[in-house]
């Protein structure tokens, strides 16, 4: 005689088992959540981050343009013409405070124009006159926002000064421009306009 076969039984999870592996499945849902949540908030880090130095760009080409077609001062054979005609570079201060830079352009549609920069509120603003002298209101458009400080230096026979135009040069051009934009979130930077 044989000895009885023992019973073959169905095996399946129990109870317990199935708890852990949706338990592991969880956790590796949550994880898997996370990270996307990671991915997603890093990628409109780097986008913001990106329009930032976009509009730092325009901003700086700006200045550039301008700057590099600065009119040279008209020379007038009587001293007191030219002393009474507005400089073709000057540095204000403006009703808010700060340092105003105004300066006479050539524009392509209208000839001679003054155009200026100031900071207002944090904003650098883009100041543009109907013609080459700053009476009336200038049309003002936002250039960049979130700035600190602005700085505009000068370079003059390879000295730095803060003041444009010097008392006795009014009619005169530095050698280079020395812009100063401190901002909060990229500390300062600084831009060297070679004018000659």
């Amino acid at each position: 005689m044989s000895a009885p076969q023992p019973a073959h039984r169905q095996r399946g999870l129990t109870l317990i088992e199935l708890m852990v592996a949706l338990a592991i499945f969880a956790v590796l849902g949550v994880l898997s959540y996370r990270a996307l949540a990671e991915v997603s908030t890093s990628r409109t880090r780097l986008e913001e981050g990106f329009e930032r130095w976009r509009s730092i760009g325009r901003a700086m080409q700006r200045i550039d343009t301008d700057l590099l077609q600065l009119v040279a001062p008209a020379t007038s054979s009587s001293p007191t013409t030219s002393a009474q005609a507005s400089p073709p570079l000057l540095l204000t201060r403006a009703a808010s405070g700060g340092a105003e830079l105004q300066l006479l352009r050539l524009d392509e549609a209208r000839g001679v124009r003054r155009v200026g920069y100031r900071l207002v509120d944090g904003r650098l603003d883009w100041l543009r006159w109907s013609g080459r002298d700053a009476f009336g209101e200038p049309t003002v458009e936002p250039l960049l926002g979130n700035v600190r400080n602005v700085r505009w230096r000068f370079l003059t026979g390879g000295n730095r000064v803060d003041a444009w135009p010097p008392g006795d040069r009014r009619g005169t051009l530095p050698d280079a421009v020395i812009l100063e934009l401190e901002l909060p979130d990229h500390g300062t930077l600084t831009r060297f306009i070679a004018l000659r």
